[in-house]
């Protein structure tokens, strides 16, 4: 294993001021996810990209949101009261009738509760449009942070949202009148979107995520699709596979990495970046090796 770890750290570039601390859905850990509070959390702990998930609703805006429905551990109805699954599918309701649901609080006694106790409510937080949190950026003075925004579609549910061309140039069209083609990055597990991204707005970078591994080597996979970025689940990450991702010039951002030990791991892999529900923790891992930070945002 020793032997593996030194092979990686001579095929890996030496982390500098390019490290990627990526907030993963704002700063999850912190505040409601992929709400505008969690985000503005995620810029004033300090992330040089703010990691995010998107749908198209009813009437074609992009909004901010992980699931293709509500989510009934984080979705409340105009009546106070918790959605019950089935919940509306996002592209089933317009903007304005989505609106009406406040995320911003966990439901309690829920899984995810449990998993994120530091989480501070933000009451009467919506799902935002996409537009809404360029605006914030932009009000925050904030010209140097990076978007790494995932496509939520899936090709086992083909009638829950847009088709892929249609998703994803209706996020191209955001992503352009808002002017940060050069900050963004487009990742999904669905890499047909990415395939549409490559043909149509070369000048937006791809990422291709990758879960649990298959029988087939995830980095070789994503080199025959043509990807230059990979983001596995951390957990399935051995040396071996990182060795593998150099060889083919990969670059290489786990997602989601909260716990010190995990954090510690990583790093010591030498990855180009990571995604974290609490980027405040991996700040701190990533200081005490002497390594560049993103600055803190107002």
């Amino acid at each position: 294993m020793r032997r593996l770890w030194a092979i990686a750290a001579l095929l890996t570039p030496m982390l500098a001021s390019a490290f990627d601390l990526q907030g993963h859905r704002g700063a999850r850990g912190l505040a409601p996810e992929n709400t505008l509070p969690a985000f503005a959390a995620a810029l004033a702990v300090g992330v040089s990209t703010l990691e995010l998930d998107t749908g198209v609703t009813k009437d074609g805006v992009v909004v901010i949101h992980h699931d293709r429905r509500l989510n009934p551990d984080i979705a409340r109805g105009p009546d106070g009261r918790w959605v019950e699954a089935p919940a509306p599918l996002i592209h089933e309701l317009s903007f304005e009738q989505l609106q009406r649901y406040d995320v911003g609080r966990l439901r309690p006694g829920s899984s995810v509760a449990r998993l994120f106790p530091e989480q501070q409510p933000a009451d009467g937080a919506r799902i935002p449009r996409l537009a809404e949190l360029f605006d914030l950026v932009a009000k925050a003075g904030n010209d140097a942070v990076h978007f790494n925004i995932e496509t939520k579609l899936s090709p086992q549910a083909p009638a829950e949202t847009l088709p892929p061309l249609e998703f994803t140039r209706a996020l191209l069209a955001e992503i352009r009148k808002a002017g940060v083609e050069s900050r963004t990055s487009i990742q999904s597990f669905d890499w047909r979107t990415l395939h549409v991204v490559e043909r149509e707005a070369g000048e937006i970078a791809t990422v291709y995520l990758t879960g649990r591994p298959g029988a087939q080597s995830q980095p070789k996979a994503v080199n025959a699709a043509g990807g230059r970025i990979w983001s596995p689940n951390h957990e399935a990450m051995d040396s071996a596979a990182m060795v593998e991702a150099r060889a083919f010039g990969l670059k290489v951002i786990p997602w989601t990495v909260n716990e010190p030990a995990a954090i510690e791991r990583v790093l010591d892999f030498g990855v180009d970046g990571l995604i974290s529900d609490y980027p405040d923790r991996a700040r701190a891992q990533i200081a005490r090796r002497g390594l560049p930070l993103p600055p803190a945002a107002r």
